[in-house]
């Protein structure tokens, strides 16, 4: 398994996520902060890393669900594994594993 190394340069704040920031504070919210695991590291990063590393697409996909409901990783349009989820007092999203178990369901379902 490859080890998740996110730079300095990974920090950036992308466009979207400070559009965010500016509607939060705008509308009086509670601080922005994007989807993350439960060990703190961003989705965004861990998954453009991942599809860059393994060239497929992944995605965290919600169909249908009510709060609290598992959502599911689909990898290449397919569906693969599920995962936990949840929002924090803030609202932002949580999911419940680290990025390191994420990066090894994503290679256990690569190499079947």
């Amino acid at each position: 398994m490859s080890e998740l190394h996110l730079s300095q340069e990974d920090n950036a704040k992308p466009d979207w996520w400070r559009k965010n920031e500016q509607l939060r504070e705008e509308m009086d919210l509670p601080r922005y902060d994007p989807p993350r695991f439960v060990d703190g590291l961003y989705k965004h990063q861990v998954v453009n890393q991942l599809e860059a590393e393994y060239e497929c697409s992944i995605q965290i996909i919600g169909n249908d669900t009510t709060y609290l409901d598992d959502w599911e990783v689909w990898l290449d349009l397919e569906p693969a594994f599920s995962i936990g989820r949840y929002r924090n007092d803030s609202g932002n999203t949580l999911y419940t594993m680290t990025a390191s178990a994420f990066e090894e369901q994503v290679e256990l379902v690569l190499e079947e």
